[in-house]
């Protein structure tokens, strides 16, 4: 008689907001609009404050550690430009691990990126899954199931005013989100919510928040979820929102290419094994010439 097969621990790496840029062919008139302010501040600032081979280190330690995926949550792009995102598919599909992605403000940085539905066009493959319909608007969240744990990935990328950096949900996305967690939590999974903007209160720059966080926390603390990971903010931050059960970890990892070296803001990724409800973690923290293992607690794990 054959034994039960057992389910298999899923391990993972979650990076975020690496803003991997490719301007080749982009033509001047693509900068009269909301791009001209975001060239600016890539020539002036985010161009020299994140390096590409920070990534590529990333992919590296993915494939040394056996990952089974790599998690990224929003924020790949810089612009939302077609050049940008082939760039960056191109980097994704190199390295030869399954890989998930959600949107980042970014990642929808112009009216005519979103109408377009440029990043659900382009980044597809990476975001398969279980929904709820068949429609375009219901295109998150989306479901993708491993064994016993279930990554959730919700978009909160919308198109926003020159300096403004917010992010929405949505009321018909957070409907369809209380109807996935609700019966994914009927089945024993373990719930990991993938999102962009920060969602615990008080910990994100002026402009730069999730706009409908309280009902976002409504529907997690109606229904609970075993982890949540985002980035957005380009800094650690970690604590808990109320749960149904209990208060759900929430993790926020800074920008995966970031050169500073401010603790709290120098690049990050780290590495989950979720086996059940048992989740670990160790994270890995760039010193200036690589990615080292950090001292710093893991801290709301179960």
């Amino acid at each position: 008689m054959l034994e039960p097969r057992q389910p298999m621990p899923l391990r993972f790496l979650h990076c975020s907001d690496i803003h991997l840029l490719s301007l080749r062919g982009v033509g001047p008139r693509r900068f009269l609009n909301k791009r001209l302010t975001g060239g600016v501040n890539l020539m002036l600032k985010r161009g020299k404050h994140h390096d590409e081979a920070l990534f590529d280190r990333i992919v590296e330690r993915a494939r040394e550690h056996d990952v089974d995926r790599v998690v990224i949550t929003g924020d790949l792009s810089n612009l939302a430009l077609e050049q940008e995102f082939e760039h960056i598919v191109a980097k994704l599909d190199a390295i030869e691990i399954p890989v998930t992605v959600v949107p980042g403000n970014h990642d929808a940085y112009t009216r005519g990126s979103v109408r377009h539905r440029r990043f659900e066009q382009m980044f597809a493959r990476f975001m398969h899954g279980e929904r709820l319909g068949d429609h375009p608007d219901d295109f998150y969240p989306f479901v993708q199931r491993y064994d016993e744990v279930a990554l959730i990935g919700v978009s909160t990328a919308h198109a926003s005013l020159p300096l403004y950096a917010v992010g929405t949900v949505g009321e018909r996305q957070l409907q369809r989100l209380d109807r996935m967690l609700e019966a994914l939590g009927r089945e024993g999974l373990t719930r990991v919510v993938l999102i962009h903007h920060p969602v615990m209160p008080g910990v994100s720059k002026r402009r730069h928040d999730l706009v409908d966080l309280k009902a976002f926390g409504e529907v997690i603390a109606r229904r609970g979820a075993e982890l949540i990971l985002h980035g957005h903010e380009h800094k650690a931050i970690e604590g808990v929102i109320p749960g149904l059960e209990a208060p759900v970890p929430v993790h926020g990892i800074s920008s995966g290419t970031n050169l500073s070296l401010h603790a709290g803001r120098e690049a990050a990724f780290s590495i989950y094994r979720v086996d059940g409800r048992s989740i670990d973690r160790d994270l890995h923290l760039w010193d200036g010439r690589d990615f080292k293992p950090s001292p710093r607690p893991a801290n709301g794990l179960g």
